[in-house]
């Protein structure tokens, strides 16, 4: 059985408890929070047609990449049979081009799959990026703005992936399920390759909607451990950052606005990075070496970084210092010059 999701109610667009919503450093289900947007309003009172025509009336006209996939994909957007590329392609287009392709095909069963992903709202509608916002309203925001996006389509399945930002999801126009898994979970969700990858990030290999546990059985404790999360238009979901996550649409006409941040500065760079080069530098060493390097790293990188340096004078710390930007420039500094040799 999955885990349950936390739902509040009670709040709206101007007056989001942050401080809630990190506390629990879980899923949060915000009912209703956006429901007084224009958008969500419209798909309320008159569905996709008033959607569709609020949008083409804010459309900036400017272009962007859509995937496109035939009706034997099922809605799922993902890899072909090698894994060597995608079961869809990517073309550029507008919303124009978009909307028409998709209500020439509203009354067929059998139809094409379009997706528009991850979209800057203030490039594509950016007069809507005034009105389609949230009150960030916390100290983590400070200097610290959040960026919105929006994703365009028909219906969607987006295969289990993390981010590294922190998210708020909110359900525009048509009905949405989030099934999610906390970080520690990633050994039971199969991930596939680093390259390619269908938007930026290592994906499941496993068919959550249709598993198979002879091939993937420890998926079977992933989805105990899952929290599944239906959404309607004016519904926001938050999730912390690197939660995994599948993203179903289930309309031929669907909406979503998101918002992004880190919760890092940053000139602490991307984490993916130190992974990319602990495969290159250490994974392939002898076990015995491997042990002692995890030693190292439980000391230096997820251990104390006070306890570190509590035995030194501070004028000798280096980079065991707290970083700030010019140590963190410093050491990237070295390291290029050390990758460069």
């Amino acid at each position: 059985m999955s885990s349950k999701v936390k739902v509040i109610e009670g709040y709206n667009n101007d007056d989001v408890p942050f401080d809630l919503l990190f506390a629990a450093n879980k899923p949060v289900l915000l009912k209703g929070l956006v429901k007084q947007w224009p958008l969500v309003q419209a798909s309320k009172d008159n569905g996709h047609t008033a959607v569709v025509d609020l949008l083409s009336q804010n459309d900036s006209g400017q272009p962007f990449i859509v995937y496109k996939g035939d009706y034997s994909i099922k809605a799922k957007f993902g890899y072909n049979s090698t894994c060597t590329g995608f079961n869809y392609i990517s073309e550029r287009s507008n919303f124009e081009k978009v909307t028409t392709h998709v209500n020439s095909q509203l009354s067929t069963d059998k139809h094409d799959y379009m997706y528009v992903n991850s979209l800057a709202l203030k490039h594509g509608f950016p007069a809507l990026a005034k009105s389609h916002t949230l009150n960030f309203k916390h100290d983590e925001f400070a200097g610290n703005q959040p960026l919105a996006k929006i994703w365009l389509g028909t219906e969607s399945i987006a295969a289990a992936h993390f981010d590294i930002p922190k998210n708020i999801a909110c359900c525009v126009h048509g009905k949405r399920r989030f099934t999610l898994f906390s970080p520690d979970q990633v050994d039971n969700l199969y991930p596939g390759p680093l390259t390619p990858t269908p938007g930026g990030q290592v994906v499941t290999m496993a068919d959550l909607n249709k598993p198979d546990f002879n091939k993937y059985p420890k998926l079977q404790t992933a989805l105990e451990n899952a929290y599944v999360v239906d959404m309607e238009p004016g519904d926001a979901l938050y999730y912390p950052s690197m939660w995994w996550h599948q993203v179903e649409a289930f309309d031929r006409w669907n909406v979503m606005i998101n918002f992004w941040w880190m919760g890092a500065p940053a000139f602490l760079g991307n984490p993916m990075d130190v992974l990319s080069h602990g495969m290159m530098s250490l994974r392939d060493r002898p076990e015995h070496e491997k042990a002692a390097w995890k030693a190292l790293f439980d000391y230096y990188v997820f251990g104390d970084s006070e306890q570190v340096t509590a035995h030194l004078p501070e004028q000798c710390q280096g980079a065991l210092a707290p970083m700030d930007n010019n140590l963190a420039r410093r050491m990237r500094a070295t390291l290029l010059n050390n990758l460069n040799r």
